[in-house]
């Protein structure tokens, strides 16, 4: 056990590393549809960034804001799972419940040998972050740019809104750096804007604002979703920031019951209406920017049939139906 001292644009903050053995399978499959058949990782239990929309804290195994559980056992857990399959994982989806870069050293050190021993073997990675990239990562996925797909999620170019909805996130500029560093490089990165938030990051000033900054980082396309609510975690129905609130301006659009995301659980959406007319209005400001959007199936099985996933390579199946390709 010890302390990690981490640093953002609030300043220092203190985060206490757990440093546990995993007993379970490193490499599990995720229970998201579009990836079932595939494997996620999961390194950390945890996560310093504190969304306010963060649905890993209703997990039963969440340490609790303040704590990171770390599986420092992964990297050589990893090497005997590797082994012992008839057939090596065609894709790897960096992460379901936890963010891949976290800012610390040996975290991170864990992390890049195990993505490291991942494209040396010809697995395709698919990446989403919220937090700076190290250089080093940067120079691994040069190296195995066609093995790489990297999703930086962001929904806002104002910082203020922000720290509000992502306390201790990368910084918008941060964000907008992993993209021209990744594109610069000829590594395959885009948009990750989700989850979008009713009256407050899905409004066309705001979105027109965030295209034109991810624009000049020569991105040319991402995928948007909405906030969805889960009955097992209490969202700040308080949180606001200027003249809206949560409460007035987008719990009421929350009408939608989905009984069956990620297997049986229970999520509201915003309305069907809501969510396909602001799709359509944001599709053509991202047009207007040269971005192509796509929706995510997952949660909008009603309104698309999208694939809510970038593109992967063409040996790398969703499903017997729907094939995803590498451009």
């Amino acid at each position: 056990m010890g302390n990690l001292s981490f640093l953002n644009r609030d300043g220092w903050n203190m985060m206490k590393i757990i440093e546990r053995a995993r007993r379970s399978a490193i490499l599990r499959h995720p229970l998201l549809p579009c990836l079932a058949r595939h494997y996620t990782i999961n390194l950390t239990s945890g996560c310093p960034n504190q969304c306010v929309y963060c649905y890993a804290k209703s997990y039963t195994f969440h340490p609790g804001w303040g704590n990171v559980v770390y599986y420092s056992n992964s990297f050589e857990a990893l090497k005997h799972e590797l082994a012992r399959k008839r057939q090596q994982p065609e894709l790897v989806y960096f992460s379901t419940a936890s963010e891949p870069f976290l800012p610390a050293p040996s975290i991170l050190d864990g992390v890049y040998n195990i993505m490291r021993l991942l494209l040396e073997r010809g697995i395709f990675m698919l990446i989403s972050t919220k937090c700076a990239i190290p250089e080093r990562f940067i120079q691994l996925f040069k190296q195995f740019h066609g093995q790489v797909h990297i999703q930086v999620g962001m929904t806002t170019a104002n910082d203020d809104v922000r720290r509000t909805l992502e306390p201790n996130a990368a910084s918008v500029q941060e964000r907008l750096n992993n993209l021209a560093r990744l594109i610069g490089h000829g590594i395959k990165a885009e948009l990750r804007m989700d989850p979008l938030i009713p009256g407050l990051t899905d409004m066309d000033e705001s979105f027109d604002r965030l295209l034109d900054a991810a624009e000049q980082t020569g991105v040319r396309s991402g995928m948007m979703s909405y906030l969805f609510l889960r009955p097992s975690i209490r969202f700040p129905e308080d949180l606001s920031f200027g003249s809206w609130s949560f409460r007035e301006a987008a719990q009421p659009l929350y009408t939608t019951r989905v009984d069956d995301y990620c297997g049986d659980s229970i999520i509201w959406i915003p309305r069907a209406d809501y969510r396909k007319e602001s799709y359509a209005r944001l599709k053509e400001i991202a047009r207007s920017h040269r971005i192509a959007l796509n929706l995510c199936r997952c949660k909008n099985k009603d309104v698309t049939d999208e694939l809510c996933h970038p593109t992967l390579p063409q040996k790398v199946m969703v499903n017997e139906q729907t094939e995803l390709f590498l451009t």
